[in-house]
């Protein structure tokens, strides 16, 4: 939309903060419909999923996370998430950077599930980027939240990698909507450069563009949860790869996306904060229209 140019990319045109899901209105027999199911599933999955987040809560109080994975795997079958597309599991080692996109409250869940790794999130320190490893707590927190910078001191690329478990982050900084990827920040680029480390690559895309999407740009992160689980079922597709040390991790990383559809777009995770700034003041919940 016009109002929201100052916020796209000036080469494409393209703005990875605007709702993913489409202008559309249903026919009032498919809505009342998914009303009337949605409710009933709402009061199913509700409980259970608060169940698993309190059991996962409890046993990581008690230090007991060998058993992260099966709640993630529970948690992904009570959204509706049955079947996941090239789903390709993660050895469980430390040393490992695992990258990867970022635009779904699921994402959080499905790596949980994949290998209960150490989460990590870009740090604001002045003109600096660092990074910090988050607590289970700010995990759960982060699940309902849109933009998942922090703030503090942080710790250098290599700290956060070389952990006893592999090391997730979703190096676009927010959540975006899949017209693109936000492109990886140059600081990180070139620690990995400095490092040479081997990088797994994971490509997670939903095809749902209703107004029950996974996707989340703008929501309330709670709210779009709810409407999120009245879904009968969920689609998410997964691609990944593991690569070896790379003379241009930018260029890997940029092709890797763009052959799966998604454009790298040249803008910070920062500009997410302004936009939704902006976003709410004046949007009266007109979408944008995706061909």
């Amino acid at each position: 939309m016009e109002k929201f140019r100052a916020y796209a990319d000036s080469h494409t045109g393209i703005n990875l903060f605007v709702p993913a899901f489409v202008n559309q209105k249903l026919s009032p027999l498919i809505l009342l419909l998914h009303i009337i199911l949605g409710s009933i599933l709402l009061l199913v999955r509700i409980p259970i999923l608060m169940i698993l987040f309190l059991l996962l809560k409890i046993l990581n109080t008690l230090k007991i996370d060998s058993l992260n994975q099966l709640i993630g795997k529970l948690m992904l079958v009570t959204c509706g998430f049955f079947s996941i597309e090239n789903q390709i599991p993660i050895q469980d080692k430390g040393g490992q950077l695992i990258l990867s996109n970022h635009s779904s409250p699921i994402d959080w869940i499905f790596f949980l599930a994949q290998s209960s790794p150490n989460f990590a999130t870009f740090v604001e320190s002045g003109d600096q980027i660092r990074y910090q490893i988050l607590s289970l707590n700010q995990v759960i927190k982060n699940i309902f939240q849109i933009n998942i910078a922090q703030t503090g001191t942080g710790l250098e690329l290599n700290d956060i990698i070389f952990q006893n478990k592999p090391t997730l982050l979703f190096f676009e900084g927010c959540q975006t909507n899949q017209l693109g990827v936000l492109s990886p920040p140059i600081q990180m680029i070139a620690e990995l450069q400095k490092l040479a480390q081997s990088i797994n690559i994971y490509v997670l895309t939903y095809s749902d563009r209703s107004i029950f999407t996974p996707i989340n740009t703008t929501r309330n992160g709670f709210w779009h949860f709810l409407l999120m689980l009245t879904n009968i079922w969920n689609n998410l597709r997964v691609v990944s790869q593991e690569f070896e040390t790379s003379k241009d991790y930018l260029k890997l990383i940029t092709n890797f996306y763009e052959c799966e559809g998604l454009k790298i777009i040249k803008q910070k995770y920062t500009v997410q904060t302004d936009f939704l700034a902006y976003y709410w003041r004046t949007s009266k919940g007109n979408y944008i229209k995706q061909d």
